[in-house]
């Protein structure tokens, strides 16, 4: 135990170290020395390793070999430009102390999120394993979704550690984070600032609580707090231009979910209003942060064109099809799929499950082939069907308590206010803040019927866009420092307790029980050959077939977990035509008219 105790604070460690100097490297080479806060050095350094993996995916594994090496360059990156950041480490090292350890401690937990064995794993291994996959979708759907997040732990697979410590990682992300909003609090003397930086750290503690939840959602969540942030902070500095910092983070926040895309008309809005700052000298000194986004953006879409033949998948019209190109995944099958992702966000569960009487949600097909109840299609062509189950689902509770959270600073803060000190707002001010009231009204409308549940996005638009609304109200009073102090650490005390209340408890009373096999690394299923999946040789490559579900739910999805790769559940072998090798890059191509309807008796398989 003491050995593994000794490999997991060193992952933790190292792979930081390594995080903050890549970003380090981008904000000396990039961002001309933009950035300023030693949080977002470590979230922007994520975005670098981000696209590194996906441009050495194109030409190698992502082995032991290469990963030692880009961790190893991030350390001396640290080393080279760590001294600009020093003062502010030392200036604020209790806090990053405190924080630190707490993050550690907590993020020691029995269970892997509900996605890691499913697919995130296996898609790891494959990094890890294969170069790029000409037509990966035929394999599994799940493995092309465009979660950056994964691409991110491809770099993660470390001798000794292996992939233990993938889960880890979002804590890391979460951690920097936090700082971030921290410092931003501590440094600003505006109150605006201090108000949103408050609401978030509460807010973000409260409703992201548990860490064995946390999985490829709460990246482009805070990413998107971070740009509202910005588009605060640039009505309370109208010196510096923020155009940049926010097209930055919109960009970041799609290429990790595409779903993100729905503050594409509060982004509109800004620019809108902030035309000026486009047009000026400070946006073209940041010429290389706009080509270097360029480049990233091309890489990314041609990483989605070799795995699928979709620019985004399953998007249809982003699509260019197996007439054309062999290892595109057939129109048919994009088409079912994109309906039943649509469909799914919009409640279909619920509605299958109470229309057909069903037992559980996989019991789906019969009544469907029967018209007893509607196919996904169907159920999309229905415009405002959905709105009828739309609070059966557990998100209910979720806004709820996403309004509360957000409304309980913002109430103490207004009763502490000093009396009588309403400060007078000029008209210019009132009118670029309404242009963002609604542009955060239009983003919730897009959230509302493009992809309604609160992890896609749900909890930055609710939840940000409420707190920034707050914050543009508050700014219009006058409060005493030391009460708004004793506030800001009441409430981060208070929410930092619950979060780790919430994680400790349960992995206290898992070491009390003896129920880790490694403390402190998470349990993982064991698969068993010939008992868990087959092995069947196709075009010279060995696929590993899923035969049994995991769990006591045999009707659930068939997760390959560790097993090597390349694996896939057997039913979806139907949806491999023919593998061809070509200079070491596979080809796999799906011509066979059956998957389509695999993949409509298996929807949640894939």
């Amino acid at each position: 135990m003491l050995i593994n105790l000794f490999l997991f604070n060193i992952f933790i460690f190292v792979s930081s170290v390594s995080i903050i100097g890549y970003g380090l490297f981008v904000n000396k080479i990039i961002f001309n020395n933009e950035i300023t806060n030693i949080g977002e050095i470590g979230i922007t350094g994520f975005f670098y390793i981000f696209f590194l993996s996906i441009i050495l995916h194109f030409f190698t594994e992502l082995n032991l070999l290469i990963n030692s090496i880009v961790l190893i360059l991030g350390i001396f990156s640290f080393f080279i430009f760590y001294k600009k950041f020093a003062y502010q480490i030392n200036k604020f090292r209790t806090y990053l102390i405190f924080l630190a350890l707490l993050f550690l401690v907590s993020s020691i937990t029995l269970r892997t999120y509900a996605d890691y064995e499913w697919y995130h794993l296996p898609y790891v291994n494959y990094l890890n394993n294969f170069k790029i996959i000409f037509g990966l979708v035929n394999l599994s759907n799940n493995y092309t979704y465009g979660h950056g997040w994964l691409d991110i732990l491809g770099l993660f697979y470390l001798p000794i550690i292996e992939t233990r410590g993938l889960t880890h990682l979002p804590v890391v992300f979460y951690f920097f984070f936090i700082v971030f909003f921290l410092i931003e609090y501590l440094k600003s003397n505006k109150l605006a600032i201090k108000f949103f930086s408050l609401s978030v750290i509460f807010f973000v503690l409260i409703i992201f609580n548990r860490i064995k939840d946390f999985g490829a959602d709460i990246q482009p969540t805070f990413t998107l707090l971070i740009l509202l942030f910005y588009i605060l902070k640039s009505f309370t500095s109208h010196e510096v231009n923020y155009v940049n910092k926010i097209l930055y983070y919109f960009f970041y926040s799609c290429i990790l979910r595409i779903g993100s895309v729905i503050f594409l008309p509060l982004v509109f809005c800004y620019l809108l209003i902030n035309y000026q700052n486009i047009l000026s000298k400070r946006f073209l000194i940041n010429f290389k942060l706009y080509m270097f986004l360029s480049l990233f953006f091309i890489i990314f879409l041609t990483k989605n064109i070799f795995t699928t033949g979709c620019f985004f998948y399953p998007i249809p019209f982003t699509c260019i099809y197996d007439d054309k190109i062999i290892w595109s995944s057939p129109k048919e099958n994009v088409e079912e799929r994109y309906e039943f992702l649509s469909s799914i966000s919009k409640r279909w569960k619920f509605y299958s499950i109470e229309e057909g009487n069903l037992d559980t949600k996989y019991d789906y097909y019969e009544p469907m082939i029967e018209n007893k109840i509607l196919s996904p299609k169907e159920f999309n062509l229905k415009k405002f069907l959905w709105f009828k189950y739309f609070f059966k689902d557990g998100d209910t509770s979720r806004i709820v308590n996403t309004f509360i959270i957000t409304l309980l600073p913002f109430i103490i803060t207004l009763i502490f206010k000093e009396k009588n000190t309403k400060i007078p707002t000029n008209n210019y001010f009132k009118l670029k803040s309404y242009f963002i009231i609604i542009g955060v009204i239009f983003s919730s409308i897009a959230w509302i019927f493009m992809s309604p549940q609160m992890r896609y996005g749900g909890y930055a638009i609710i939840g940000g866009g409420t707190i920034l609304l707050f914050s543009f109200y508050v700014n219009k009073f006058l409060f005493n420092k030391k009460i708004l102090n004793t506030i800001f650490i009441s409430a981060l005390f208070l929410s930092l307790f619950y979060f780790s209340y919430k994680n400790l408890s349960y992995s206290i009373d898992d070491f009390v029980n003896k129920r880790f096999d490694t403390f402190p690394w998470p349990n993982f299923s064991k698969k068993i050959e010939n008992y868990d999946y087959i092995t069947k040789n196709k075009g010279g490559l060995e696929l590993n077939l899923v035969i049994r579900s995991t769990g006591m739910n045999q009707s659930g999805p068939r997760m390959c977990g560790d097993i090597k790769m390349l694996c896939l559940p057997s039913d979806r072998l139907v949806c491999i035509d023919e593998i061809k090798i070509v200079n070491d890059y596979i080809f796999i191509s799906n011509t066979n008219s059956q998957c389509l309807l695999q993949f409509q008796k298996n929807y949640w398989q894939h």
